[in-house]
Formats: structure tokens, C-alpha cells, sequence
């Protein structure tokens, strides 16, 4: 495979031209397809950029809801660990808030 950058003729094998580093080969990461140029994959027509952004969303969609669960149970442990010292009653209006959905 030669190098549409640099003209270095490279192994069909590499995945980056051994002279310059430039891309030779993109693998769709939707259904693996390997291609000499990115962009849109030939086989399944996605959009490189946008499946890439797409995943990005989800996982920081994922970290955001682990996160808030967290969030939920700790602040349900330092009531409990509360509890004798007030009297309950800031786990009421604790319970009561979250009833409320503030």
C-alpha cells in the first residue's frame, strides 16, 4: 500500500504509513469494516464522526446516572448515621424532599 501522503510504500498488514504516520487503513467501528479512506463506511453507510460522538453522549450519559445514584445513597448513609442525633428529623425532611423530587 503506498502512502497517498508521503509516496512510502508500505506492508498491506499497517494500519499507519512506517515514514509519516499517516492513516492508511479506518476500520468502521460500527461493523468492523476496514477502508483506505474515513469519513462514511462503504459497507454500512455510518458516519465516522457522528457514531463516534454518538458513543461519547452515552457514556458520559452512564457516568452522569452513576454519578447521581452515588450521590442518592450517600447522602441516604449520612442521614442514617444522623439519625441519633437529631431525631429523625432530618431524615423526614430528607425522605419528605426527595418525595417532592427536589
Amino acid at each position: 500500500m503506498i502512502c497517498p501522503k508521503c509516496g512510502w510504500e508500505n506492508s498491506d498488514t499497517v494500519m499507519f504509513c512506517v515514514h509519516c504516520h499517516m492513516t492508511l487503513r479506518y476500520t468502521c467501528p460500527a461493523c468492523k469494516h476496514v477502508q483506505g479512506h474515513g469519513g462514511n463506511c462503504d459497507q454500512c453507510g455510518v458516519d465516522f464522526l457522528k457514531y463516534a460522538a454518538l458513543l461519547q453522549f452515552q457514556m458520559e450519559h452512564e457516568v452522569q446516572g452513576e454519578r447521581d445514584r452515588l450521590k442518592a445513597r450517600n447522602e441516604m448513609v449520612k442521614q442514617a448515621i444522623l439519625l441519633p442525633v437529631t431525631g429523625g428529623w432530618s431524615l423526614l425532611k430528607y425522605v419528605k424532599s426527595a418525595l417532592r423530587g427536589e
